[in-house]
């Protein structure tokens, strides 16, 4: 089997494993939650489970790769490969009882984002993406192929404190007349899951850690998307990721923030 084939399996694997963390933790009701960077950055009960789940299936399959999640830090690897994770991404999405979160599981290798899955709790849907291929228990995933940006719905994640928040929202009001609509689920991977599966054509992400997105980005370029990082005008990470022919006009006006 292709190794980085074999990498999307184990994502796939993990990240149900995280999945059905969380579903434990909401039926045990032993729900702590608390905030970190910020008073919406919640962590929960449910986020700490998922990541126990998926760091111990990672460690016993791959006790040589790197680690880095948003829960439990870093850990050094010799293999060459990194599993970048968000054990539960849209947590305030899960404390307001939302359904737009979701368990997201990333192998880099250097810069490459080389496989990846995503899981969706509430509804168990998924998508994983490895050695070339991408594939998803509902449908054949494809990114949209939109050429026209008058037809493109975008979708949005705002990170930062309240002035940059503002100063984003100005430029999606700037992106308005030109595109069809936006969306703005709350969840990074939620977002990109759409884009992978033609739902969306394009995400942006403003000021989003890498965990946020690695999965994502794997499933998207397997899709037939592309994925880029730039930074703003003020200096803030910005991802951009979907369809080829209409993420540069998108991904420009976005980096004036």
């Amino acid at each position: 089997m292709n190794n980085d084939a074999y990498l999307a399996d184990l994502a796939l694997v993990s990240a149900q494993l995280g999945a059905d963390a969380i579903r434990s933790a909401l039926r045990n009701g032993d729900m702590d939650v608390s905030t970190k960077s910020n008073p919406s950055d919640f962590v929960t009960t449910a986020d700490h489970a998922a990541d126990a789940a998926i760091v111990g299936a990672l460690a016993a399959a791959r006790p040589d790769d790197a680690v880095l999640s948003e829960e439990s830090g870093g850990r050094a690897g010799t293999s060459g490969v990194t599993w970048v994770i968000d054990p539960l991404d849209g947590t305030l999405n899960f404390v307001h009882r939302r359904e737009d979160y979701a368990v997201s599981v990333g192998a880099k290798r250097g810069d490459d984002y080389v496989a990846g899955a995503l899981v969706r709790p509430t509804s168990g849907a998924w998508i994983a993406a490895g050695g070339g291929e991408v594939r998803a228990r509902d449908g054949k995933p494809a990114v949209t192929g939109t050429t026209e940006l008058s037809s493109v719905m975008f979708s949005v994640g705002l990170f930062g404190d309240d002035e940059l928040r503002v100063r984003m929202l100005d430029v999606i009001a700037d992106l308005l007349p030109h595109v069809r609509d936006f969306r703005r689920s709350g969840s990074s991977a939620c977002d990109l899951m759409a884009v992978a599966l033609g739902q969306l054509d394009v995400y942006v992400g403003f000021g989003v850690n890498d965990w946020d997105v690695a999965a994502g980005i794997a499933v998207v370029q397997a899709a037939g998307g592309v994925a880029e990082w730039f930074e703003t005008a003020s200096g803030l990470p910005l991802i951009a990721a979907g369809s080829p022919a209409v993420l540069d006009p998108i991904a420009e006006r976005a980096a004036k923030v």
